[in-house]
Protein backbone atom coordinates (compact mmCIF):
# COMPACT_ATOMS: atom_id res chain seq x y z
CA UNK A 1 0.00 0.00 0.00
CA UNK A 2 1.06 3.58 -0.89
CA UNK A 3 1.44 6.75 1.23
CA UNK A 4 0.71 9.73 0.21
CA UNK A 5 2.46 12.11 2.76
CA UNK A 6 0.97 15.65 3.64
CA UNK A 7 1.92 18.25 6.41
CA UNK A 8 -1.81 18.97 7.21
CA UNK A 9 -4.98 18.60 5.62
CA UNK A 10 -7.28 21.79 5.80
CA UNK A 11 -11.13 21.76 6.19
CA UNK A 12 -13.46 24.54 7.42
CA UNK A 13 -15.49 24.65 10.53
CA UNK A 14 -17.28 21.16 10.41
CA UNK A 15 -15.86 19.28 13.73
CA UNK A 16 -14.11 15.58 13.17
CA UNK A 17 -13.58 15.11 16.51
CA UNK A 18 -13.96 11.20 16.66
CA UNK A 19 -16.91 9.64 15.51
CA UNK A 20 -16.48 5.63 15.14
CA UNK A 21 -17.37 3.85 12.31
CA UNK A 22 -20.01 0.86 11.94
CA UNK A 23 -18.43 -2.31 12.35
CA UNK A 24 -18.64 -3.42 8.86
CA UNK A 25 -16.56 -0.67 7.50
CA UNK A 26 -14.18 -1.26 10.72
CA UNK A 27 -13.96 -4.76 9.75
CA UNK A 28 -13.58 -4.04 6.43
CA UNK A 29 -10.60 -1.33 6.95
CA UNK A 30 -9.02 -3.86 9.39
CA UNK A 31 -9.13 -6.26 6.65
CA UNK A 32 -6.75 -3.73 4.50
CA UNK A 33 -4.36 -2.95 6.65
CA UNK A 34 -3.30 -6.38 8.24
CA UNK A 35 0.06 -5.46 10.18
CA UNK A 36 -1.14 -1.77 11.54
CA UNK A 37 -2.19 -1.70 14.73
CA UNK A 38 -5.11 0.35 14.89
CA UNK A 39 -6.23 1.90 17.90
CA UNK A 40 -9.59 4.13 16.38
CA UNK A 41 -10.71 4.17 13.13
CA UNK A 42 -13.59 7.20 12.50
CA UNK A 43 -15.44 9.15 10.13
CA UNK A 44 -13.71 12.08 8.47
CA UNK A 45 -15.03 15.30 7.18
CA UNK A 46 -14.34 14.30 3.53
CA UNK A 47 -16.35 12.12 1.85
CA UNK A 48 -15.24 8.55 1.69
CA UNK A 49 -12.48 8.55 3.39
CA UNK A 50 -11.63 7.33 7.09
CA UNK A 51 -9.27 8.50 9.61
CA UNK A 52 -7.24 5.46 10.92
CA UNK A 53 -4.93 5.96 14.28
CA UNK A 54 -2.18 3.68 14.95
CA UNK A 55 -0.64 4.96 18.16
CA UNK A 56 0.52 8.41 17.68
CA UNK A 57 -0.28 8.03 13.85
CA UNK A 58 -2.59 8.94 11.91
CA UNK A 59 -3.58 8.65 7.86
CA UNK A 60 -6.64 8.50 5.48
CA UNK A 61 -8.10 5.73 3.94
CA UNK A 62 -10.86 5.66 1.06
CA UNK A 63 -12.56 1.92 0.59
CA UNK A 64 -12.17 2.14 -2.88
CA UNK A 65 -8.86 2.19 -3.19
CA UNK A 66 -6.71 -0.10 -0.90
CA UNK A 67 -3.34 0.80 -2.42
CA UNK A 68 -2.31 4.27 -0.65
CA UNK A 69 -3.47 5.82 2.44
CA UNK A 70 -2.98 10.07 3.07
CA UNK A 71 -0.58 10.49 5.66
CA UNK A 72 -1.10 13.39 7.98
CA UNK A 73 -3.26 15.91 10.19
CA UNK A 74 -6.81 18.06 9.58
CA UNK A 75 -6.36 21.65 10.24
CA UNK A 76 -9.49 23.36 11.29
CA UNK A 77 -8.68 26.46 9.50
CA UNK A 78 -11.40 28.89 11.43
CA UNK A 79 -10.36 27.64 14.77
CA UNK A 80 -6.65 26.65 13.79
CA UNK A 81 -7.17 23.67 15.71
CA UNK A 82 -5.15 20.40 14.79
CA UNK A 83 -8.46 18.46 15.29
CA UNK A 84 -6.62 14.91 13.88
CA UNK A 85 -4.30 15.61 17.21
CA UNK A 86 -7.39 16.21 19.12
CA UNK A 87 -8.35 12.52 18.16
CA UNK A 88 -5.30 11.19 18.73
CA UNK A 89 -5.37 12.29 22.51
CA UNK A 90 -8.92 10.98 22.83
CA UNK A 91 -7.53 7.95 21.73
CA UNK A 92 -4.47 7.41 23.71
CA UNK A 93 -6.48 8.30 26.82
CA UNK A 94 -8.58 5.05 26.21
CA UNK A 95 -6.17 3.09 25.01
CA UNK A 96 -4.13 3.23 28.02
CA UNK A 97 -5.02 2.45 31.84
CA UNK A 98 -2.20 3.52 34.26
CA UNK A 99 -3.71 1.66 37.18
CA UNK A 100 -3.68 -1.61 35.38
CA UNK A 101 0.35 -1.32 33.60
CA UNK A 102 2.41 -3.60 35.15
CA UNK A 103 5.63 -1.13 36.54
CA UNK A 104 7.46 -4.19 38.28
CA UNK A 105 10.44 -3.42 35.65
CA UNK A 106 10.88 -0.10 35.91
CA UNK A 107 13.18 1.63 37.20
CA UNK A 108 11.58 4.08 40.01
CA UNK A 109 12.65 7.69 40.73
CA UNK A 110 11.37 10.08 43.01
CA UNK A 111 8.79 10.43 45.84
CA UNK A 112 6.37 12.95 44.53
CA UNK A 113 1.93 12.03 44.87
CA UNK A 114 1.54 11.85 41.01
CA UNK A 115 3.02 9.34 38.77
CA UNK A 116 4.46 9.15 35.59
CA UNK A 117 5.66 6.59 33.00
CA UNK A 118 8.55 7.39 30.59
CA UNK A 119 9.64 5.15 28.05
CA UNK A 120 13.21 6.27 27.12
CA UNK A 121 16.20 5.90 25.81
CA UNK A 122 19.54 6.80 27.55
CA UNK A 123 21.34 8.52 24.07
CA UNK A 124 18.05 10.14 22.78
CA UNK A 125 18.84 14.14 23.02
CA UNK A 126 15.13 14.59 23.66
CA UNK A 127 15.16 12.11 26.43
CA UNK A 128 18.18 13.79 27.68
CA UNK A 129 16.42 16.96 28.27
CA UNK A 130 13.11 15.08 29.77
CA UNK A 131 15.46 13.69 32.21
CA UNK A 132 17.07 17.22 33.38
CA UNK A 133 13.78 19.00 33.55
CA UNK A 134 12.18 16.24 35.89
CA UNK A 135 15.04 16.08 37.98
CA UNK A 136 14.05 19.47 39.37
CA UNK A 137 10.22 18.15 40.10
CA UNK A 138 11.18 14.95 42.16
CA UNK A 139 9.69 15.83 44.73
CA UNK A 140 6.03 16.56 43.20
CA UNK A 141 6.51 13.65 41.20
CA UNK A 142 7.70 9.65 40.96
CA UNK A 143 9.19 8.54 37.79
CA UNK A 144 8.81 4.83 36.38
CA UNK A 145 11.22 4.73 33.82
CA UNK A 146 10.94 2.15 30.99
CA UNK A 147 14.72 1.52 29.42
CA UNK A 148 13.45 0.78 25.41
CA UNK A 149 17.52 1.64 23.57
CA UNK A 150 16.29 2.54 19.93
CA UNK A 151 18.22 0.90 16.71
CA UNK A 152 19.60 4.09 15.79
CA UNK A 153 21.39 4.99 19.05
CA UNK A 154 23.97 1.98 18.90
CA UNK A 155 25.81 2.65 22.86
CA UNK A 156 22.24 2.95 23.96
CA UNK A 157 21.93 -0.41 25.05
CA UNK A 158 25.02 -0.64 26.94
CA UNK A 159 24.61 2.70 28.39
CA UNK A 160 20.79 1.14 29.97
CA UNK A 161 22.79 -1.77 31.44
CA UNK A 162 25.12 0.70 33.17
CA UNK A 163 22.28 1.97 34.55
CA UNK A 164 20.69 -0.91 35.15
CA UNK A 165 24.09 -2.23 36.79
CA UNK A 166 24.54 0.70 39.03
CA UNK A 167 24.76 0.55 42.82
CA UNK A 168 22.70 3.97 42.73
CA UNK A 169 20.76 3.50 39.56
CA UNK A 170 18.26 6.13 40.51
CA UNK A 171 21.11 8.20 40.86
CA UNK A 172 23.03 6.63 37.40
CA UNK A 173 20.26 7.88 35.42
CA UNK A 174 21.14 11.41 35.84
CA UNK A 175 25.08 11.08 35.68
CA UNK A 176 24.86 9.38 32.49
CA UNK A 177 22.03 11.42 30.65
CA UNK A 178 22.87 14.83 31.91
CA UNK A 179 26.28 14.76 33.24
CA UNK A 180 27.73 12.29 30.41
CA UNK A 181 29.41 10.51 33.00
CA UNK A 182 31.15 7.11 32.37
CA UNK A 183 29.53 4.19 34.27
CA UNK A 184 31.20 0.77 35.26
CA UNK A 185 29.42 -1.93 33.04
CA UNK A 186 28.71 -4.07 35.87
CA UNK A 187 28.99 -8.11 36.35
CA UNK A 188 28.13 -10.15 33.56
CA UNK A 189 25.38 -12.04 35.93
CA UNK A 190 23.45 -8.56 36.07
CA UNK A 191 24.35 -7.30 32.66
CA UNK A 192 22.49 -10.52 31.71
CA UNK A 193 19.82 -9.49 33.97
CA UNK A 194 19.81 -5.97 32.56
CA UNK A 195 19.31 -7.81 29.46
CA UNK A 196 16.42 -9.34 30.42
CA UNK A 197 14.45 -5.96 31.78
CA UNK A 198 15.39 -4.39 28.19
CA UNK A 199 13.87 -7.17 26.01
CA UNK A 200 10.48 -7.17 28.41
CA UNK A 201 10.89 -3.16 28.04
CA UNK A 202 10.71 -3.67 24.36
CA UNK A 203 8.06 -6.32 24.41
CA UNK A 204 5.86 -4.10 26.34
CA UNK A 205 6.25 -0.51 23.99
CA UNK A 206 5.99 -3.13 20.74
CA UNK A 207 2.39 -4.64 22.35
CA UNK A 208 1.73 -0.90 22.82
CA UNK A 209 2.91 0.84 19.51
CA UNK A 210 4.94 2.59 21.54
CA UNK A 211 8.22 2.87 18.62
CA UNK A 212 9.75 6.77 20.00
CA UNK A 213 11.39 8.26 22.68
CA UNK A 214 10.43 9.78 25.10
CA UNK A 215 7.11 8.77 25.35
CA UNK A 216 5.23 9.48 29.13
CA UNK A 217 2.00 8.11 30.28
CA UNK A 218 0.63 9.88 33.55
CA UNK A 219 -1.25 8.47 36.37
CA UNK A 220 -4.47 10.21 34.77
CA UNK A 221 -3.88 8.25 31.51
CA UNK A 222 -2.82 11.21 29.34
CA UNK A 223 -0.17 10.77 27.04
CA UNK A 224 2.76 13.41 26.32
CA UNK A 225 5.03 12.24 23.26
CA UNK A 226 8.39 14.05 22.89
CA UNK A 227 9.73 16.83 25.46
CA UNK A 228 6.76 18.83 25.47
CA UNK A 229 7.22 20.80 28.57
CA UNK A 230 4.26 22.95 28.61
CA UNK A 231 2.48 19.73 28.76
CA UNK A 232 4.78 18.58 31.60
CA UNK A 233 4.17 21.79 33.26
CA UNK A 234 0.34 21.23 33.36
CA UNK A 235 0.26 17.98 34.15
CA UNK A 236 2.97 18.30 37.40
CA UNK A 237 1.83 21.93 38.13
CA UNK A 238 -1.78 21.18 38.02
CA UNK A 239 -4.52 20.32 41.14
Amino acid sequence: MKKILISLLATASISSFAVGVTPQIESQIRTMLPNTKITAINYSTYAGLYEVLAGDNAFYVGLNNESEVIVGHILNIKTMQDETQVNIELANAKRFDYKSMDLSKTLKVGKGKKHLVVFIDPDCPYCQQLEAYLNTKLDKITVHYVFIPLPMHPNAAAHTRQILCSSNPAGAVFDLMVNHKDLPDGSEACQANADKTIKSNEDLARANGINSTPYAITDTNKVIGGFNQAAFDKFIEGK
